[in-house]
């Protein structure tokens, strides 16, 4: 930082602000991330017989991904829940319920 602050004839603190401003970004404001999410939501709305939200569908797909990577389910059975719920046509209840009748651990393991 002191040969890039000799170079442009600056000193080390003014060097280290200017660096500082580049790669800073101002914190949007409520109104703003509001807007951007509305834009959002009516570019890509939710399907009216969806009976999952997106955040829960997050939630169910991690769920499923754990049972494959441990071993307990197979390629197949994991693909078809992704399916399942990519389409939203599964609640989260449903694969917490699969979730449960399946980990092999019990809660106090």
């Amino acid at each position: 930082m002191r040969v890039e602050a000799a170079k442009n004839g600056r000193s080390m603190e003014e060097e280290a602000r200017q660096y500082l401003a580049r790669g800073y970004t101002p914190r949007r404001s409520l109104e703003d991330v509001m807007k951007r999410l509305d834009a959002l939501n009516a570019k890509y709305p939710e399907p009216p017989n969806a009976k999952i939200l997106m955040s829960e569908a997050h939630i169910a797909d991690s769920r499923i991904e754990v049972l494959f990577e441990e071993g307990v389910i197979s390629l197949e059975e994991k693909l078809g829940w992704q399916a399942r719920i990519d389409a939203r046509s599964v609640t989260l209840d449903e694969v917490e319920a699969f979730f449960r009748s399946r980990w092999p651990w019990s809660e106090k393991s």
